[in-house]
């Protein structure tokens, strides 16, 4: 399979190396639209792929059967809408694009073109959050309540570092694009439900830094009701000089999970206390990884198996994120930044 990355940040650093472990995957191109030159030694002692600058000239140019697009949100439309039409696969950075309108658009233009859209909301297939569904699907009964908060100390980074277009509201930078619609797609991908009412406030504690303005949020804070009845919570804090990490907890009337930075979880029975749940390693990290790219390694190589076999046989996995998912991520993300 050929593939083609846009994009010289994540695409680039994190999701080229480990599509490069993939046996049935050729990176062939990669376009990186502010860069002359690939970094010395990325691709040493492997396929280089052709490096273009213009996006559109490698579309035109490369035969590829999958690209990822890891840029800037507000090209992602046009990047999305031009694979669409010239037939060739999509993997998608989130957010999808930048209003529920653009999203509705590509969704509409699926029906005419026979070419696969799916969202990296590669998070899903971590293996600890596999087995979190599994225990929500089998041992908590109904839903009670869903809560998911997440606190990081980046006071000192964002008063010294610049931030870039992740500092812009224009460009959909900032936290709630970023991680919230990972929260967001985590929430209904597990619940398997659809979000009845919504309320939400995004906010920007550290407003400037290194120089730097910045308009787009460090903070948001969303609640609501799904339509089975049952309530959410989602949090995040990133101004703050301390942080207390990620924490999810499923309450249910027959059982309690608790994820805690994706590394430990616990399900209590009833009333029981929570008693941890242990996850066998699946398969070795390949040791010559850098040390970012092994953190997304366990949830990006089984998300890449998926879309392999969505594209090659047709096989859609009941978890793998559609082009549907990422549309209507981008509804409630646009509920929220209304209010």
């Amino acid at each position: 399979m050929r593939v083609g990355i846009i994009g010289g940040g994540f695409g680039l650093n994190v999701q080229a190396p480990i599509i490069q472990t993939h046996p049935m995957m050729k990176l062939t191109a990669i376009c990186t639209m502010k860069r002359h030159q690939l970094p010395n030694g990325i691709f040493s002692g492997k396929n280089i792929p052709t490096h273009y600058r213009n996006w559109k000239e490698m579309l035109d140019y490369e035969e590829l059967d999958l690209l990822f697009i890891s840029s800037l949100p507000p090209y992602h439309f046009n990047m999305v809408k031009t694979a669409l039409i010239k037939g060739i696969n999509v993997v998608c950075e989130k957010p999808f694009t930048m209003n529920r309108h653009e999203s509705n658009e590509l969704v509409e233009l699926t029906n005419h073109f026979p070419a696969k859209v799916m969202i990296d909301y590669e998070w899903r297939f971590l293996p600890i959050r596999q087995k979190m569904k599994e225990l929500f699907l089998n041992n908590i009964g109904g839903l009670i309540h869903f809560d998911y908060h997440i606190s990081s100390a980046q006071y000192d980074h964002l008063q010294s570092t610049k931030r870039g277009w992740m500092a812009q509201k224009q460009q959909f930078g900032g936290m709630l694009g970023a991680i919230g619609s990972h929260m967001i797609d985590c929430m209904r991908w597990i619940v398997g439900d659809e979000i009845e009412k919504i309320n939400g406030f995004v906010h920007t504690h550290v407003s400037e830094g290194a120089g730097e303005f910045r308009d787009a949020d460090d903070a948001f804070f969303i609640h609501g009701k799904m339509k089975n009845n049952s309530t959410f919570s989602l949090q995040l804090l990133s101004g703050v000089n301390h942080g207390f990490g990620s924490q999810l907890r499923i309450f249910g009337n027959s059982g309690t999970i608790v994820l805690m930075n994706d590394h430990t979880l616990k399900y209590g029975k009833g009333s029981k206390p929570l008693e941890e749940i242990h996850i066998l390693q699946q398969g070795q990290i390949p040791f010559h990884l850098t040390t970012e790219v092994k953190a997304y390694y366990p949830a990006f190589y089984p998300f890449l198996e998926k879309v392999y076999e969505y594209i090659t046989f047709d096989k859609l996995d009941r978890d793998l994120p559609t082009i549907q998912d990422g549309h209507e991520n981008q509804v409630i993300l646009d509920k929220i930044l209304a209010n």
